[in-house]
């Protein structure tokens, strides 16, 4: 299989270095999308968690059957019927008209409801944030895990640090259906409707695009989102042969958390930014009290450990 772009940073610096040198093919420019574990693929939520109900020869398999070959059919939750649903039972709350089925799917998923939309940013600090805000802490050194991530022969797939992905959607569309930038699917809806149902156009919809969404949020416009629509294959994006030479993954190890939480929040970049409310206030003011309490502690056992390493206090631990 062909590989993915491999990076690797430990600061912020070397993270805006590796995001400095990377150069998109079309004026589409890149997009960036954050995760907190290095194990997650680009998957949205409703395609992750789904059953097989054949073997590769189309025959039926009892639950629980372990299925070797491909070209399985599988079940799951349905994000079209959960659309219309959503739809239904929105009507009494919307202040604006909605135009067209898409705008309906963007505002869906801005209030968390699962579709077939993987959410994207065009601001690498914002995708850098969502990654290391839920992201695990550890200690020690975490250039050996850097070490391993960047040898092709290891796993991509690891539980001790987060990740960001960055796409070319330019390229991505080019090589999909040779659109050679983000499709504005809102204003063409007619042209790009076989996406609302891509189960019944698998031949039309079957791989994902690179998507732009109007500004219907203020979240939307804050977090500079973007999206790509899945169709009705549930690979995800960094699966598929021809699009993996097209990704990069910068791989982070959860040594490196605080620091970069640290770094993040000198710049403003908060989830008050992203998500402007009391709630992201409080959340904010909650994380600086953690970072600085977590300072003050680092401090304080270092002073205990200098203080006992003076010799003159040794000799007075003898004496004793």
């Amino acid at each position: 299989m062909p590989e993915i772009q491999r990076r690797v940073a430990q600061s912020l610096t070397e993270y805006m270095e590796i995001v400095d040198n990377l150069s998109p093919t079309t004026l589409a420019g890149l997009w960036f999308r954050g995760h907190s574990k290095c194990e997650f693929r680009l998957v949205p939520g409703p395609l992750r968690d789904f059953t097989l109900t054949t073997d590769g020869r189309g025959q039926p398999i009892r639950e629980g059957q372990s299925v070797r070959s491909s070209g399985s059919e599988v079940t799951g939750v349905n994000p079209e019927r959960m659309l219309a649903e959503f739809k239904r039972q929105a009507q009494p709350f919307i202040d604006r008209p909605l135009t067209n089925e898409f705008e309906w799917m963007f505002l869906a998923q801005h209030h968390g409801l699962p579709t077939r939309l993987l959410d994207w940013s065009t601001n690498a600090l914002v995708a850098l944030y969502f990654a290391v805000s839920q992201a695990s802490e550890m200690n020690g050194d975490g250039t050996k895990a850097c070490e391993e991530f960047l040898d092709p022969n290891s796993d991509e797939f690891r539980d001790d640090g987060f990740a960001v992905f960055v796409i070319d959607p330019g390229a991505i569309n080019n090589t999909i259906c040779k659109e050679p930038d983000p499709i504005d699917i809102s204003a063409f809806p007619n042209q790009w409707a076989h996406y609302l149902d891509p189960v019944a156009h698998i031949g039309k919809a079957y791989a994902p695009i690179c998507v732009t969404a109007p500004h219907i949020s203020p979240r939307i416009r804050a977090q500079s989102g973007v999206f790509t629509l899945h169709g009705a294959n549930i690979w995800p994006i960094d699966y598929y042969t021809i699009l993996r030479p097209l990704i990069t993954k910068i791989f982070i190890p959860c040594t490196a958390t605080i620091k970069i939480a640290k770094s993040l929040a000198k710049l403003g970049i908060n989830r008050s930014l992203i998500y402007p409310g009391l709630d992201s206030v409080a959340y904010d003011v909650s994380a600086t009290e953690r970072l600085r309490h977590s300072a003050e502690k680092a401090a304080y056992f270092q002073s205990v450990e200098e203080d006992l390493a003076k010799p003159n206090r040794r000799k007075r631990s003898r004496k004793r």
